[in-house]
């Protein structure tokens, strides 16, 4: 089986970029905040060199990262560890995630990235389901009131990054995938969170302005892809005495 992480040599990482607003925030600070968990959704569909990618570019108001493009994602919820849901998480990711954590608090990093994609982009990830409560959320709501359930099959967890402490703002973020198939890109809107939402391919994301942790992703995402099947282990990035390490989970 081949490894996307040690068959392909390191991953190159451009420079960190910082707003003038963002280090600022930090030097207010006493100390490194602790990082949120946080959770990533990369939606693919197509093939080959046609195969696009989801994103959408962070509003330029916001006090962290702004203005880049990113995928859909944020902080997970309390709401997110009780939400009824469809479908199951691979053997292999649930024991990735619950390597970290409980099993429902497991799932419910996977189920943000879900509800996160849909009030980011507009694209809902669903499985039929008879019409019942779910919870008192918006997102959730949105959900029950389709018929559908917030579905898991097929998310797979590739990779998970810390913000390093010299940020303002920082995250525990697990990135997780998902192949749509080789169909037509589905239909997708902006929100307050994502402009300029879009399908694209490896090639127009190079001419997007994104940040390091995006750029390292995508090289994660490629090596994932091109594997045999998922690896056992993922990406890790965090930094330890200053020093970015990129490490293997778990």
């Amino acid at each position: 089986m081949s490894d996307p992480i040690k068959d392909s040599g390191p991953v190159l990482v451009g420079k960190m970029k910082i707003t003038d607003g963002e280090r600022a925030k930090r030097k207010e600070l006493d100390r490194a905040p602790r990082p949120r968990l946080a959770s990533t959704l990369v939606l693919t569909c197509g093939a080959g060199k046609n195969l696009k990618i989801l994103m959408g570019q962070r509003s330029k108001r916001h006090d962290f990262m702004p203005s880049v493009y990113v995928f859909p994602g944020g902080r997970v919820d309390r709401a997110d560890s009780y939400a009824k849901y469809a479908g199951d998480l691979s053997a292999r990711t649930e024991r990735i995630l619950e390597a970290a954590y409980n099993p429902r608090r497991a799932r419910a990093i996977a189920l943000a990235s879900v509800r996160e994609t849909w009030e980011e982009t507009g694209l809902m990830l669903g499985a039929k389901s008879v019409s019942h409560r779910n919870l008192t959320h918006a997102s959730y709501d949105a959900f029950r009131e389709k018929g559908l359930l917030p579905d898991l099959s097929g998310v797979e967890v590739f990779g998970r990054a810390v913000t390093p402490p010299h940020r303002h703002k920082r995250f525990d973020a697990w990135f997780f995938v998902k192949h749509l198939g080789n169909i037509k890109p589905p239909q997708i809107s902006d929100s307050s969170e994502l402009l300029n939402v879009g399908w694209f391919t490896f090639h127009e994301i190079e001419k997007l302005e994104t940040q390091r942790a995006t750029d390292m992703m995508l090289q994660v995402l490629e090596r994932y892809l091109k594997a045999d099947r998922p690896p056992e282990r993922i990406f890790y990035s965090r930094a330890i005495r200053g020093e970015f390490k990129m490490l293997q989970f778990p």
